[in-house]
């Protein structure tokens, strides 16, 4: 059962959750708000130090989320910019589809189509009494729809391959995978049931990232913490890790933690 309340350390609202769980864990959401997730038995005293000893990372996580959120909302707009797999591709919306047709988006060149319906984009013959919405703002979220539903696609078609390629090599198996819109980190692995959570906003870069991640994550199948030997696993099985997590952490856009 999980119980949330908030507390306030250094000046911060910071939320805590607790529910069963093995250890403390802290991440910043994508509007810049800090949550600890911690066991039942774990006093708040040891949660607010547990925060004071990370006050650098917190601040260095909600100034990339902040960041990363501002470059989303403002890529989601007819003739804005998004990425898929590593390449950047411009936003042009085309209102074709029969009214109330769920958004999708198609890659034609270096174009990024998003076909919304007839009806979607506002237009300046509505009725006087009712005030006209601005355009890019009521296109925005069908955008971030069909985005989001195009690059889910494109990592069930890349994923399964990658899970193959390394499950054997490393001596593993994941009980199973999911994807999930996630913005504080690009995935998780559950030690305890063997299930992979990857998250959604890994399509806009390069697959030599993702398979990055992918393998990150089967390293916590045999190396639960983040300690010297999963270092050395990751070197063993991804020699390029490095390299990939600078291009998952470089700018303009922030990007989440492992």
């Amino acid at each position: 059962m999980r119980t949330a309340k908030s507390i306030a350390v250094d000046g911060a609202e910071v939320s805590v959750v607790r529910k069963r769980m093995r250890r403390v864990n802290l991440r910043v959401r994508q509007d810049g708000s800090v949550v600890v997730s911690a066991p039942a038995r774990v006093p708040l005293s040891q949660i607010e130090e547990f925060v004071l000893s990370h006050r650098q990372w917190i601040a260095n996580a909600r100034s990339r989320a902040l960041a990363r959120e501002d470059a989303r909302l403002e890529g989601l707009r007819d003739g804005g910019r998004t990425r898929l797999l590593g390449h950047e591709l411009s936003i042009r919306v085309v209102a074709d589809l029969p009214r109330r047709r769920r958004p999708r988006a198609e890659v034609e060149g270096g174009v990024l189509l998003v076909h919304v319906a007839r009806d979607a984009v506002p237009t300046d013959c509505e009725p006087a009494a009712a005030p006209v919405p601005d355009p890019q703002q009521a296109l925005s979220p069908l955008i971030g729809t069909a985005v989001e539903e195009l690059r889910r696609c494109e990592l069930e078609a890349l994923l399964p391959a990658m899970f193959e390629r390394y499950e054997p090599l490393m001596g593993v198996h994941a009980s199973g995978w999911r994807l999930r819109h996630m913005t504080s980190r690009w995935g998780s692995c559950n030690v305890r049931t063997g299930r992979i959570t990857l998250s959604t906003e890994l399509a806009a870069h390069p697959a030599s990232s993702i398979r990055s991640v992918v393998v990150h994550e089967l390293c916590h199948l045999l190396e639960p913490s983040h300690n010297a030997r999963f270092h050395e696993l990751m070197d063993r099985y991804y020699p390029a890790w490095r390299e990939a997590k600078r291009e998952l952490d470089a700018p303009p856009q922030a990007k989440p933690r492992h």
